[in-house]
């Protein structure tokens, strides 16, 4: 009876042990919750490096493993963030992380996060609890982000108007000092959403070596940076003070309302402010200046530039006059800033998905060759047929025809491929395409694809350093429909040194492409002297890279001179012919070549073609005339883990100022002039279709376009003869031009306006004339042109 009941005992209890065994192996599991929040103060930039916030919270045990974050850049390129995470029990951690991008998740089904214990590669999914999509007001890539440093952002108010100047854009103010817990980055990428930091009373060199490093790296990348004057501007510059564009001394200057409201564009000054007496550093070039009084200069560092003033940011009466803002728009060219946010960053990834992706995907080694195919079943049958017969015969040994046959196609079959696959077999092949910006001080900026063509299955592993961004292209067969974990396909882990790329599941013989941007420095640029005289070029170009560049170009307005090649420390002579008065920014067109090549020697001049065609909006805000080149040198810093057979080709664009000597009469058409467009009526919209042939859209509204001349043009003319300027579309247009004496529009009542007496009034000290248009009632919708502008003169002797 006892045994019985001891033996009961022992079951009841294994019972009740097999019921709280789960639960206490449940209760020693890892419970994540996860909160997420993405941009600065709750809004981000589509198609821009977006700064993301995550704290993590472990309620279980300890966690030891990996967080995936899989964030879509875009539609065209993605790749999930891996961090390593070590949270014990009951701990929370906070990260401040930064995205390539943030794209609609509307065609994802998957979390945000994914957790790993263990390994990403190898280690167990743990689910978790909160943020599965980030929510943000995201705004559109034209938006004008501006950061300040500034300890009273009340100083800077008058830059809350400046969105009147941009068209359909939003403008947003960020005061970085006045954002609660908010420190400041220590890497470029924190300042990534900016379009200009202005700093106000600010000492940057009290900022960390880290973070001063940071805001140069920005600038470098294309960043603005404002500085506002000082009594010790020198010193408070910190890591900018050698690039300053302008020495201030302690002699002030008076600038009178009038000369402001005419630097403005018309901006309303009550009262009239002083300003630093300067002195011009090398590099610098004046953006407002009145005679010899500087307002504003600006000064390149590498692919951005500083902008400094004689007169402080936020100090009174200017910071409070209605006119300041129209001036800040002046000194930065607002329009063109918000317009090239929206050709740029992001957007620039699914261009070289769409358009130079497909081309550099074509290996040489796809191609089959007819009549090589030919030649070789003819000699399969003769081989096979009388060839076998007769040698055969001649042994006496016809009866082995049955194996002999089967045997000698088996063996030439395996040569045959060997001999074709040669090249996929022994190790995997790769075409880099990269296009870039050449900037004066020798570095190098601009986009790449990288396509793969594997000759194994598995996972390739990239290398990519930490001036250089990799992120995955989607396969053309993820073009509908949602896809799932983004780090089931690719996924970036980044070191101190850089990061890895880590495209997974390749399959044999398959082509996966990726593509990023990527800086350099030191590497190289040209040294461009060339004069345009009598529609003449003459001059000298220098290859300062220590590699040959070939097909040198000069790109001036719609007109393309091709020079030749240029060895390494080599100087080519420059005499052509240019049918042209003056040399000025490349236009934009479509120059897109939709074909598809017919055989392997098309597909590397395509390449080459559309590399120019992505390349020409980086050189865009430059208003200069452009020297391209193109070379088979790999400059890109990727690296594949496994050794691989490369065949690289950078193309590289270069600004630079051209030297215009005009002698006697000369003739100034439309297209020796750069048009900017500006709406002046809320509703009112357009879009450049065709800048060479001159066709835009334009909704029913009222918009102000500035007729530029070149830079320093103005200084070589004598005198000015006979301004036309033609309304092409009389039925839905009125004109009206600016007259810089009078400070008012005039109407514009013929077809063909001619004006032959003081023309002077109306052009601005920067060569530019302002005509105001009255567009519509339009019901057709259809396209309209701008008006013509032709402008004649003599020139000095």
């Amino acid at each position: 009876m006892k045994k019985t009941n001891i033996t009961a005992l022992i079951l009841l209890f294994m019972l009740v042990m097999s019921f709280m065994l789960p639960a206490s192996q449940a209760s020693a599991a890892p419970t994540l919750e996860v909160q997420a929040k993405a941009g600065m103060v709750g809004k981000a930039k589509y198609e821009s490096v977006v700064p993301l916030q995550v704290t993590v919270k472990n309620n279980g045990a300890d966690f030891s493993g990996d967080m995936a974050i899989n964030a879509l850049s875009s539609y065209e390129a993605a790749s999930a963030l891996v961090l390593p995470l070590d949270i014990a029990a009951g701990e929370e951690k906070t990260f401040e992380l930064y995205l390539d991008g943030l794209a609609d998740y509307s065609y994802s089904d998957a979390d945000l996060f994914a957790f790993y214990e263990g390994s990403i590669e190898k280690g167990k999914k743990v689910a978790y609890k909160g943020t599965k999509r980030l929510q943000a007001n995201f705004l559109d890539p034209s938006a004008t982000f501006i950061y300040t440093l500034t300890d009273k952002s009340d100083r800077l108010s008058a830059y809350l108007r400046l969105s009147q100047f941009i068209s359909s854009s939003d403008v947003e103010i960020f005061n970085l000092n006045q954002i609660k817990e908010f420190t400041l980055p220590e890497d470029a990428q924190g300042y990534a959403m900016a379009n200009i930091i202005a700093v106000d009373e600010i000492s940057i060199a009290d900022l960390s070596q880290n973070q001063q490093e940071a805001l140069l790296k920005w600038v470098q990348d294309g960043g603005t940076l404002l500085l506002g004057a000082s009594d010790q501007v020198d010193t408070t510059a910190g890591i900018f003070k050698d690039y300053l564009p302008l020495t201030l001394s302690q002699q002030m200057k008076t600038v009178s309302a009038a000369s402001l409201t005419k630097l403005s564009g018309g901006g309303i000054f009550s009262k009239d402010i002083s300003v630093y007496a300067s002195t011009d550093n090398e590099g610098s070039v004046a953006v407002l200046k009145e005679n010899d009084t500087t307002l504003a200069a600006k000064k390149k560092l590498g692919s951005g530039e500083i902008v400094q003033t004689t007169f402080s940011l936020g100090d009174q009466p200017l910071a409070s006059m209605d006119g300041y803002a129209a001036l800040t728009a002046k000194m930065f060219n607002i329009q063109s800033l918000s317009q090239q946010g929206m050709r740029q960053g992001q957007s620039t990834m699914d261009q070289i998905s769409y358009e130079l992706r497909t081309v550099n995907e074509l290996f040489p080694s796809f191609e089959v060759s007819v009549s090589y195919m030919l030649i070789v079943i003819i000699l399969y049958i003769l081989i096979i047929g009388p060839i076998l017969y007769f040698v055969l015969k001649k042994m006496d040994k016809r009866e082995h025809a049955w194996w002999l046959i089967p045997a000698i196609s088996i063996a030439l079959s395996i040569a045959l491929f060997i001999f074709g696959a040669k090249d996929r077999i022994v190790q995997p092949q790769v075409q880099q395409s990269a296009f870039y910006k050449v900037n004066e001080d020798s570095s190098v900026n601009g986009y790449y694809v990288e396509s793969l063509l594997t000759n194994r299955s598995g996972d390739f592993v990239v290398e990519a350093d930490k001036d250089t961004t990799a992120l995955a292209l989607r396969g053309n067969n993820n073009f509908t429909g949602t896809m799932g974990d983004l780090h089931e396909t690719s996924y970036i882990k980044e070191h101190a040194n850089g990061s890895t790329l880590t495209l997974r599941n390749l399959s044999y013989w398959s082509v996966q492409s990726f593509a990023g941007k990527t800086t350099a420095k030191n590497i190289g640029k040209m040294d461009v002297d060339i004069t345009l005289k009598n529609e003449k070029l003459s001059g000298t170009i220098k290859n300062n890279f220590p590699f040959t560049l070939k097909d040198v170009t000069l790109i001036s307005g719609i007109k393309e001179v091709k020079l030749g090649d240029i060895e390494p420390n080599g100087t080519l002579k420059v005499d052509k012919e240019l049918k042209s008065t003056v040399l000025q920014k490349p236009s934009s067109f479509n120059s897109y070549n939709y074909n598809y090549p017919a055989k392997k020697e098309d597909v590397d001049p395509l390449r080459i073609e559309r590399m120019k065609s992505l390349a020409l909006p980086l050189v865009e805000s430059d208003k200069q005339p452009v020297v391209t080149a193109w070379a088979e040198q790999a400059i890109v810093g990727v690296e594949l883990e496994t050794s691989v057979k490369m065949s690289p080709i950078s193309y590289f664009i270069q600004p630079f100022e051209g030297k215009v000597e005009l002698s006697g009469p000369f003739t100034m058409k439309r297209t020796n002039f750069t048009y900017t467009v500006k709406p002046q009526s809320a509703n009112a919209y357009f879009d450049k279709i065709d800048e060479q042939l001159n066709n835009w859209y334009l909704s029913d509204g009222l918009y102000e376009v500035t007729m530029a001349m070149p830079d320093n043009f103005m200084a070589s003319v004598q005198s000015l003869n006979e301004l036309v300027i033609s309304n092409k579309d009389v039925k839905r247009m009125q004109l009206a031009i600016w007259n810089n004496e009078t400070s008012i529009f005039e109407p514009l009542v013929d077809t063909k306006q001619v004006f032959s007496e003081n023309i002077a009034q109306y052009l601005n000290g920067n060569g530019e004339l302002r005509v105001q248009i009255k567009f519509g009632p339009d019901q057709t919708g259809e396209q309209t042109r701008l008006p013509e502008i032709e402008l004649k003169g003599v020139a000095k002797e």
